[in-house]
């Protein structure tokens, strides 16, 4: 059975019990308060110790710093990859890392560009068509961030005179500014471009709406003929502009190829099958392929003509080309006599050609000749023509003893001459005494020793006998005794037999003189070229003779 308290009370036991509890109760309240609060500051101390982002204006210097929430971690805050990672010149967002100590806060940086550029540019001046870059007019751009020019259109290079120009300067952050400025088209080409050959240019050739134009560079200095890139200055209100004459050779030249006929065997140049070339500059012309000269036949052939600007044409043209089968022929060649040890010419008067060869060589065999021994020898003359055809003629010379000097033979004219020419006597009548004295002393006969004239005129006038080349040489030898200007003319071609006359220049004037008359009674005493031409063609070519063989020519 449950016993009461004393005196109607309670028992107390309970009551203290009651009272720890509440007070537990509070303590556990207490305690969870202080661990929320230092929890929260422990939160904010090691969460919030960097801000999520910083804000800043392009071109604004960024620290490490600016991240942090307290003051007493400014000192010690640190980029944890350096600044390679940001450009406050840029806009945009760049992830930052915040070192502290031994912990690394992760933040955001914004850069924002939202002042508009400044932008300063300059007149400019240009040549016709020459453009110009934007970057030409711009003297200086400010701006924090990167900024993009541009023309906001496009100038006009090939009008002529001052226009406006407006010049957009943006930068990163889309911040627009436009500007305005001044170009002047000068009324000069930048170049020009003519073809060699063409007429010098004018001034006006360059400078085509600048009336004060001034050429510096003399324009007669430029050779027109030659391809090249010539420089050409002008002043336009004092300051210098500079242009160039392109002159280029863009033309090929011109020809015709011709239709020839020859031999084989004969090359020809390719030149030699072209007519008509024109260019301005120097031509080369060359074969396309070998044309076989040595082949007989009918054929086309390609020549190239290419001029100093490597322009090149290709003509055509036909030849057609004959076998050869003609020897050369030798004239002049005949049999001579000589004086011992006088030398010998042997080529003189001997003519060699050929139907086809212009160039066929003639050839003397003499090795059998002893010119210091009395004898007759043979001289073997020879040519062969580039197909192989050869033509040989021998004849023979004699060599014979000479008992006289020149000396003697001026000594008998002397003798002549002293009887026949007297003081006071014109030229004519000095010649007429001379032709003569040799016509009236001597006598004619059949054939004499043709070895030199001096030989000719000492046997005639000593022994006053002889044919043709004596009388003749007798002539020569007294007509230059007596001072009077003479030369020997041969008969050409031969027709039937030589024959020899003189040439005599008589008070200023030639005329031919021929000392030998004939049976009829004709003397051939100063005549004149007409006059021999004329007995010649009635007399099977009597006084023919080649013109091209004497030094003056007789009227």
């Amino acid at each position: 059975m449950k016993k009461n308290a004393p005196n109607g009370t309670k028992c107390r036991k309970p009551r203290k019990r009651r009272r720890l509890k509440r007070v537990l109760k509070i303590l556990l309240v207490v305690l969870l308060v202080l661990g929320a609060l230092v929890g929260g500051f422990l939160y904010i101390f090691y969460e919030k110790r960097v801000f999520k982002d910083c804000h800043v204006e392009a071109g604004t210097p960024v620290e490490a710093a600016d991240f942090v929430r307290f003051g007493f971690d400014r000192n010690s805050a640190a980029f944890a990859n350096g600044t390679a990672g940001f450009d406050v010149h840029t806009p945009g967002e760049y992830p930052i890392e915040i070192q502290l100590g031994s912990q690394i806060y992760k933040s955001v940086l914004y850069v924002a560009d939202t002042v508009a550029p400044k932008i300063y540019v300059m007149p400019k001046e240009t040549m016709y068509t020459v453009p110009l870059t934007v970057e030409d007019f711009i003297t200086a751009v400010d701006d924090e961030s990167a900024c993009k020019t541009e023309f906001v259109t496009t100038p006009a290079f090939d009008s002529v005179g001052t226009q406006d120009v407006q010049i957009a300067c943006t930068d990163q952050g889309g911040n627009r500014t436009v500007v305005t400025t001044t170009l002047r088209v000068i009324g000069i080409y930048p170049e020009i471009t003519m073809e060699t050959g063409d007429p010098k240019p004018g001034i006006s050739s360059f400078a085509f709406a600048e009336e004060d134009a001034r050429l510096m560079t003399p324009l007669s200095t430029i050779n027109m003929m030659v391809p090249g890139d010539y420089p050409v200055s002008f002043t336009v209100s004092g300051i210098q502009y500079d242009s160039v004459l392109h002159l280029k050779d863009t033309r090929p030249p011109e020809a015709t190829g011709i239709t020839y006929e020859g031999f084989a065997c004969y090359p020809l140049k390719p030149e030699d099958l072209v007519e008509g070339v024109s260019d301005a500059t120097e031509v080369t012309i060359e074969f396309v392929e070998d044309p076989h000269f040595e082949t007989p036949g009918e054929r086309d052939v390609k020549i190239s003509l290419k001029d100093q600007g490597g322009n090149e044409q290709i003509v055509t043209a036909h030849i057609n080309l004959k076998e050869d089968t003609e020897a050369p022929v030798i004239t002049g060649a005949k049999d001579m006599s000589v004086l011992t040890n006088q030398s010998v010419a042997f080529k003189d008067g001997i003519e060699v050609t050929d139907n086809a060869d212009k160039d066929v060589r003639l050839e003397v065999d003499n090795s059998q000749v002893d010119l210091t021994k009395d004898g007759t020898y043979k001289v073997i003359y020879s040519a062969k023509d580039a197909a192989g055809n050869e033509t040989k003629v021998e004849v023979s010379i004699t060599v014979v003893y000479r008992p006289y000097t020149e000396d003697d033979l001026w000594e008998l004219c002397d003798m002549v001459l002293k009887d026949i020419i007297k003081d006071g006597m014109t030229e004519k009548q000095k010649v007429e005494a001379i032709f003569n004295w040799v016509d009236w002393s001597i006598t004619y006969k059949g054939h004499a020793e043709k070895v030199t004239w001096v030989q000719g005129a000492y046997d005639g006038i000593k022994n006053r006998m002889g044919d043709c080349f004596n009388i003749a040489s007798a002539c020569h030898a007294l007509y230059t005794r007596a001072g009077i200007e003479t030369f020997m003319v041969e008969r050409f071609p031969i027709t039937y037999a030589q024959h020899f006359w003189n040439a005599v220049k008589i008070d200023g004037q030639w005329y031919f003189c021929d000392a030998l008359t004939k049976e009829d009674g004709t003397r051939f005493f100063m005549w004149s070229a007409s006059q021999m031409a004329e007995y010649s063609n009635s007399h099977r070519g009597y006084f023919g003779y080649d013109e091209s063989k004497y030094p003056v020519k007789v009227p």
